[in-house]
């Protein structure tokens, strides 16, 4: 790996590091809201940061697209965190799943594309939209089964094919 792409990845890190403190500050304010309340919160100060980067052979699924970062917005990081995972490893696993992923769907319903990282039975999943031309975090699950990507929303696709966005 060159220099470059590693330094990237710890900065990538660095900013989900920050997020999830921020969001232990903030939890007794953010706690059991919904994703829009979230980000009301955050209305003036919602950044959107690269928490990962996508590896150079799963890009070309990506048609037109450059920049390899897989961005997320703070709000969605802080609220994912706090409302519905509660766990700072998996967020911090986020680079492992990119480099380490198992098959890339597209999900035909959401228009995304999924990185899944098989653990066994279950998977890993982190689904990514085009937004302003950039990679952006739109979902993520984690310790799901992997029966559930088994029907005709999700198609299983391999990363030299290009997928419509």
């Amino acid at each position: 790996m060159n220099d470059k792409i590693k330094l990237e990845k710890e900065e990538a890190k660095k900013h989900i590091k920050a997020w999830l403190e921020e969001a232990e500050e903030k939890a007794a304010d953010l706690w059991n809201k919904d994703q829009e309340q979230v980000k009301l919160y955050f209305k003036d100060n919602d950044e959107r940061k690269s928490i990962g980067i996508i590896p150079e052979n799963a890009m070309t699924i990506f048609d037109g697209i450059d920049d390899y970062h897989l961005y997320a917005d703070k709000s969605y990081l802080i609220d994912h965190y706090l409302n519905r995972h509660y766990d700072n490893r998996l967020f911090e696993n986020i680079q492992n799943i990119l480099d380490n992923y198992t098959n890339i769907y597209f999900d035909s319903v959401q228009n995304s594309i999924g990185f899944i990282k098989k653990n066994n039975n279950l998977v890993d999943c982190l689904f990514v939209k085009v937004i302003d031309s950039k990679l952006v975090l739109f979902a993520s699950t984690y310790k799901q089964p992997e029966i559930r990507l088994q029907n005709k929303r999700y198609k299983k696709i391999t990363p030299a094919k290009v997928q419509e966005q």
